[in-house]
């Protein structure tokens, strides 16, 4: 079975945080957090899971993963 993915767009709004919120929760500067919310820098496997983890999804949901 195929799992949905999600952007970071989307996991954020549904918990209703701002990208300044997201990016000083998980350690990294807010043009960082934007930069992988827009696809525009690739982010590194321990953000991965940290995001994953933040989100409380599954590395496979994260769409930029």
């Amino acid at each position: 079975m195929i799992e949905r993915q999600y952007t970071l767009k989307e996991l954020r709004a549904r918990k209703n945080k701002t990208q300044r919120q997201v990016a000083k929760d998980i350690g990294v500067s807010t043009p960082t957090y934007c930069s992988w919310e827009k696809d525009l820098s690739n982010v590194p496997i321990g953000k991965c899971i940290a995001l994953a983890n933040y989100y409380k999804v599954s590395l496979c949901e994260l769409k930029i993963c």
